[in-house]
């Protein structure tokens, strides 16, 4: 089915990869949020299929997991044949070298290193996934700083200060991530995976979440990044709750609510960002129902 292949993707994936490039991109403009749009939009389409890739990557990786857990099917099941995979991943890598070949050394650099830690995060030997602050830095790094950076260079150069205005999100992404190995806690244990939240615990990992979320409200406030500030403002609170309860239904609100924040602030920016998040969600609504008779996404 053609359709199995476009969801083998995994788009869900794709609103956190388009929020921070385009919160990157937001930063380098310096408040001029229109920019060059149809460069902009070109990137925007580079880097879906690049993530793309990855992600397929990590389903051939976590096939065996997926189908114990029996979780994103099409791989796992068999719906979709492992050789086809490898073959989408090919074609998804030749069509983002050709896209590229315009753009500057150290963009495709970035692409590279993007590509680099995708591979690293869930394929063995070294699935940091399943390690202790590897998981965690490999998240707020790919996220806040290489994810942002591409976008950032979108339409300036790569600076010192490219790094400096990533700092903010690095922090939030940290947090946020620390957040959502809490509840796999016992599933990690069981599979033998060491993550962030097995090795330092329940109390431990809640304490070090709301600190990188405390860092990321300051650094916001130093780099008059009014983006972040608002979401770190939003979701400092249920961080605290979470702390202060310890209870899995407010962790799990840390990050249902905490994580929405940057892409409603994303798409008041940009309304045009609305189109391909209202088409992830709708499409899969759709597909997934009359493909498995199940619903996802849930909004709850």
């Amino acid at each position: 089915m053609f359709w199995d292949y476009i969801f083998l993707l995994r788009p869900t994936l794709f609103v956190p990869v388009w929020t921070f490039l385009l919160i990157g991109y937001a930063r380098a403009t310096g408040g001029n949020i229109t920019g060059k749009m149809p460069v902009l939009l070109c990137v925007f389409i580079l880097y879906t299929l690049l993530m793309g890739a990855i992600y397929i990557i990590n389903q051939i990786a976590d096939r065996e997991s997926d189908r114990i857990n029996k979780k994103l099917f099409l791989l796992s099941e068999g719906y979709i044949p492992l050789k086809h995979a490898y073959i989408e991943i090919l074609i998804l890598l030749i069509t983002v070298f050709i896209l590229t070949i315009p753009y500057p050394p150290l963009f495709k650099l970035f692409l590279l290193f993007s590509f680099i830690f995708g591979i690293l995060y869930s394929v063995p030997p070294f699935k940091f996934k399943g390690r202790p602050i590897l998981d965690l830095l490999s998240n707020a790094l790919g996220y806040g700083f290489l994810n942002f950076s591409i976008g950032w260079m979108t339409i300036r150069n790569f600076s010192a200060q490219t790094f400096l205005y990533s700092l903010p999100y690095i922090f939030a992404v940290g947090a946020v991530f620390v957040n959502t190995t809490i509840p796999d806690i016992e599933g990690d244990k069981k599979s033998g995976e060491i993550t962030t939240g097995v090795f330092l615990g329940k109390n431990n990992a809640l304490i070090l979440s709301t600190i990188l979320i405390f860092v990321s409200f300051i650094l916001s406030i130093i780099l008059e990044d009014w983006m972040c500030c608002i979401a770190a403002i939003c979701a400092s609170p249920l961080f605290i709750l979470a702390l202060i309860r310890k209870d899995l239904k407010h962790c799990f609100i840390s990050i249902r609510v905490s994580a929405p924040i940057l892409v409603i602030i994303i798409a008041f920016l940009y309304p045009w960002f609305l189109v391909p998040l209202l088409f992830v969600f709708l499409s899969q609504r759709i597909y997934y129902k009359k493909r498995f008779g199940i619903i996802y996404p849930k909004i709850t």
